[in-house]
């Protein structure tokens, strides 16, 4: 029940077990689970928690129903103190609630964009088709890249691997990236895969070939290696539709989104 923790913030087996026995007196109203100082806790808040669940992919169980009424009857208990510490009135708590409120109202307007706009089987066999298409006379390359932290290391290093250190070595030896552990391997990738600074190089470097010196991008400098140079090879349709409809998805939510904000009136202090 890992992703459960996104959800709830109260380790809430002390809170239910004195929680409840306080309530035991009162009424539970029809279509209610609980009440919390004469405030009823409805089945609409329960199935809502348990349907944001599933969307995480947890299934619904007596457990998980247990743990969500305990969860919401704690967090109600505490916000109805804060509240009475006056706590909802201070400042930085209205700023906060109301970034909340803003975010939540942005991804419920995107969520109802997509579902009423979902993207068809044509338009993504059509972008598949696109993307081969453009791709079809490019090369893949495997790269190697040890990461420094500034020039005059990563020249210290590439003179060491040209007296002949592997390069492997030297990666899982000073690396900074995470791919230090396979000795520098990132993987077959297209130029278009690739930070263009570093891809500007890769493309004219052959089989085997080192970049004769470090190269500057945003987090910091690196070391790169050609291990390998192949045409590329589309994967088929069905391997690669899912990644295909994601990609079409993500474009349609920021045009989306950029349509919205660039029809707002907006006016900017300088």
């Amino acid at each position: 029940m890992r992703n459960q923790a996104r959800l709830f913030f109260i380790a809430s087996t002390f809170v239910i077990s004195c929680g409840l026995g306080a309530q035991a007196q009162q009424r539970i109203p029809v279509g209610s689970f609980a009440v919390v100082n004469s405030v009823p806790l409805s089945n609409a808040m329960l199935d809502q928690v348990l349907q944001n669940n599933a969307a995480q992919g947890v299934k619904d169980s007596p457990e998980l129903r247990n743990l969500i009424r305990s969860e919401l009857i704690g967090r109600v208990a505490l916000s109805q103190e804060a509240i009475k510490q006056n706590l909802d009135k201070q400042d930085a708590t209205q700023m906060q609630l109301e970034l909340l409120k803003q975010n939540f109202l942005a991804e419920t307007l995107i969520a109802n964009y997509m579902a009423k706009n979902p993207i068809d089987d044509s338009a993504v066999r059509a972008e598949y088709d696109r993307q081969v298409a453009i791709l079809k006379d490019s090369k893949e390359y495997r790269i190697y890249s040890i990461l420094l932290s500034d020039e005059a290391t990563a020249k210290l290093v590439l003179a060491s691997v040209r007296k002949g250190e592997s390069f492997e070595k030297a990666a899982k030896d000073k690396s900074l990236d995470g791919s230090k552990v396979n000795g520098g391997d990132l993987g077959w990738l297209l130029p278009e895969q690739i930070n263009p600074v570093i891809a500007n190089v890769v493309v004219n470097l052959s089989k085997g070939a080192i970049a004769a010196a470090p190269i500057q991008v945003q987090n910091g400098w690196h070391l790169i290696k050609v291990d390998d140079v192949r045409a590329f090879s589309p994967p088929k349709f069905d391997d690669s539709k899912v990644q295909v409809r994601q990609g079409l998805q993500v474009k349609q939510r920021n045009e989306y989104v950029n349509k919205i904000i660039s029809t707002s009136g907006i006016q900017v202090s300088e």
